[in-house]
């Protein structure tokens, strides 16, 4: 359920339960900062000042889009919560570029890529993300693939099964990446179209900077 979080200023600081109310309380007061939220954690975590942050270690925000945008953010998180994390590589392409040159068999020619994307919209270069996060994570690395679309971790996982040939191909080649690299691989889901405004959030902070990513990979495509 959807909870509305007032961090400043300190006299309307508070979590609301309601637009309605969020607004009331925000409305002609110069310097408010607020901002939807998804669960009652995330709102404690920003009304008590910690925010959201990142677990120590290697996190890859993935994202993709209908016109065949991909984005990744590769992003190394320290020991210590109070530093910030450092972005250690951005990449905006393009679902083609990634699967050409026969990885996937029927995504060998821009027309099957268009087709493919046609029929699943998002999904091809949400998968497309994926298997790039893969593709360049060190061998023996310990990775948190932080993804907005659920099917990312649903079918590297089986709680899903890819029937869809395309998808099932793609699937195969990420679990491959994953067995070859020797990869220790986590999943964490992160509700897209988040806002930062009302504190520290890391996953929302990244996860709109691979969406921006892909939204320029798609664009690139077209010219």
């Amino acid at each position: 359920m959807a909870l509305y979080v007032v961090t400043q200023p300190e006299s309307i600081k508070a979590i609301y339960d309601t637009w309605d109310a969020c607004k009331a309380a925000v409305d002609g007061v110069k310097g408010a900062r607020y901002q939807k939220v998804h669960n009652i954690e995330e709102a404690k975590a920003l009304i008590e000042g910690e925010g959201l942050v990142l677990s120590p270690g290697l996190h890859v925000f993935t994202d993709g889009n209908t016109r065949g945008g991909v984005g990744v953010v590769v992003v190394w998180m320290s020991e210590e919560p109070s530093d910030d994390p450092v972005v250690v590589t951005e990449i905006a392409t393009f679902v083609g570029r990634i699967f050409y040159g026969g990885l996937i068999p029927e995504l060998g020619s821009d027309e099957e890529v268009q087709l493919a994307l046609q029929k699943s919209r998002n999904v091809l270069a949400e998968l497309g993300g994926l298997y790039l996060a893969l593709w360049q994570a060190p061998t023996e690395g310990t990775l948190t693939i932080v993804h907005d679309y659920e099917g990312i971790a649903s079918w590297m996982t089986g709680k899903w099964k890819a029937n869809e040939p395309v998808v099932k191909a793609i699937i195969a080649a990420c679990k491959s990446l994953v067995e070859e690299k020797n990869l220790d691989v986590r999943f964490q889901w992160q509700k897209g179209h988040t806002s930062s405004w009302a504190g520290r959030h890391d996953l929302a902070r990244f996860n709109s900077r691979a969406d921006e990513l892909a939204t320029l990979g798609g664009v690139r495509s077209s010219k």
